[in-house]
């Protein structure tokens, strides 16, 4: 039954086809499109908003609950709008941190709420920051501020050591504690020789010193009830942790003093790019070499084209574009579309019809069949652009040729007009070679309309098997998006789950 149909009922179920994808892709990828579901806004301020963009996740206890719908910069801090389910409650006196994942990973809002007091934040209100949170910038901030003030203290020290006046004044302190020893000496001798003339004092002196020999017994005494079997071994235990330990730091230790020996001396890779200039220098222009080659790639914008035409002779063509651009004024175009005109086989065969008898000969016909096989064709192409003109060449349904493009109104509105499979000796049927103009109209940022004429200088011929002499009008429908329409789909479908 499919076979019976005519290619423009193919071509109208094709397009219906990519239509039900698109908006499947649309609808169903990102439900939240047409769904009617209740978003709550909040905001909250910060003083440094680096890497919150629009659409920032905002999660709380790990779940996604929202996005970031608006970065405002104000005089010194920065209003952060959100925008997150309505069914999450925020109860008064949640909190808001700016996290990441990882050392270098993603930043994200994480949302911690407070216990459910039965009052909530409402909607439009402030999610205040935290106060305990401590990033991977304010840690880095921290450790700053504690190096300028190390840099402080030793700065003051060299000063106030440094110079004459510093070492006059290192030499006083010297002097003064070497004139502290001497009076502790003198004092040490008045009070032996009071204690001599003194045999109370002797007596208050050995009475302190029995007390002093108690506490110290009884602290003793305290210490070996701690000390209890079980308690002892657990110390031993742990002493002989720490006696492995120290071996393993020994050993390590060596192993360091060996690496770095080896380093200093220039042995192995790492001691080579210490000690050898030349291999640093290697390096950077080795670095410096990948760079430049990669920098290309790391711009590289990739937009896919489809579109089908329907024809006035009653065919259909599809093509499926890749274009790659490097730069901004050119491309690469890698693709496939099916072949309009197919191979015709033409098998003739011969039919009895009647038998016969030995009285009458048989009776046969002839009957012919004709089967159409349809092929796919590839088209590889170069681009260069020149203002609103475009030059494109390469393969053209696999057969060399070139085409230049007139585009306006910021790319919306093009014209253009292809020459490719140019005529060959014994070609009955084409003039010059196969001219191909059309226009396309774009309409909401992906989906284009395209009206043309195909295949100009063929000729009005009488070969049987060509669908339609002359010229061939057509007309199109397309879509083409790029990869920053595909990660925007990409990141609503993750936001969706």
């Amino acid at each position: 039954m499919w076979k019976q149909m005519g290619d423009e009922f193919k071509v109208g179920v094709f397009t219906l086809t990519a239509l039900f994808t698109l908006g499947y892709m649309l609808l169903v990828l990102n439900p939240n499109m047409l769904k009617d579901s209740i978003r709550l806004q909040y905001y909250t301020v910060l003083k440094d908003a680096g890497g919150i963009i629009q659409k920032t996740h905002v999660k709380t206890n790990g779940v996604t609950i929202g996005k970031v719908r608006a970065v405002e910069l104000d005089v010194n801090t920065t209003r952060i709008i959100v925008e997150i389910d309505g069914n999450i409650k925020l109860p008064v006196g949640s909190k808001i941190e700016v996290r990441t994942r990882g050392l270098l990973g993603d930043v994200y809002l994480e949302i911690i709420r407070a216990d459910d007091t039965g009052e909530f934040i409402k909607e439009g209100g402030l999610i205040p920051k935290s106060e305990d949170q401590m990033d991977m910038q304010g840690m880095m901030a921290l450790l700053g501020n504690i190096g300028k003030d190390v840099k402080k203290i030793t700065g003051t020290m060299a000063t106030v050591l440094g110079g004459e006046k510093g070492e006059q004044s290192f030499a006083n302190i010297i002097d003064n504690i070497e004139a502290l020893s001497l009076d502790l000496r003198k004092t040490t001798s008045s009070i032996r020789g009071a204690i001599g003339d003194d045999p109370q004092g002797i007596k208050n002196i050995v009475m302190n010193l029995n007390k002093s020999l108690a506490n110290f017994k009884q602290f003793s005494g305290n210490l070996n009830s701690v000390l209890d079997d079980a308690n002892k071994e657990r110390l031993n235990r742990i002493i002989a942790s720490f006696d492995d330990s120290m071996a393993e730091v020994k050993g390590a230790t060596k192993n360091i003093r060996l690496i770095s020996d080896k380093i200093e001396k220039g042995e192995g890779t790492i001691g080579k790019l210490v000690n050898d200039d030349a291999a640093i220098v290697e390096i950077e222009a080795t670095l410096k070499d990948l760079r430049e080659a990669l920098s290309p790639a790391t711009k590289m914008v990739i937009t896919i084209d489809t579109h089908a035409e329907a024809r006035s002779d009653k065919t259909g063509q599809t093509y499926l574009n890749v274009m790659m651009r490097m730069r901004p004024d050119r491309f690469y175009l890698i693709g496939m579309t099916d072949v309009t005109e197919g191979v015709r086989d033409t098998r003739t065969e011969s039919i009895e019809t009647d038998p016969g008898t030995t009285e009458r000969p048989a009776s046969t016909k002839i009957r012919e069949r004709t089967t159409e096989r349809k092929a796919m064709r590839f088209n590889l192409q170069l681009a260069k652009s020149w203002y609103f003109v475009t030059a494109r060449l390469g393969l053209f349904e696999s057969t060399g040729g070139g085409a230049v493009d007139f585009k306006f109104f910021h790319e919306r509105l093009r014209f253009s007009l292809e020459a490719f499979d140019f005529k060959s000796y014994d070609n009955e049927w084409r003039r010059v070679a196969r001219l191909k103009a059309y226009m396309q109209v774009l309409f909401l940022d992906h989906i284009y309309l395209m009206a043309g004429v195909d295949d100009i200088t063929r000729k009005k011929s009488q070969i049987t098997y060509l669908p339609q002499k002359g010229p061939v009008p057509f007309g199109g429908l397309g879509l083409a998006f790029n990869d920053q329409d595909l990660k925007a789909l990409m990141g609503a479908a993750s936001l969706a789950r």
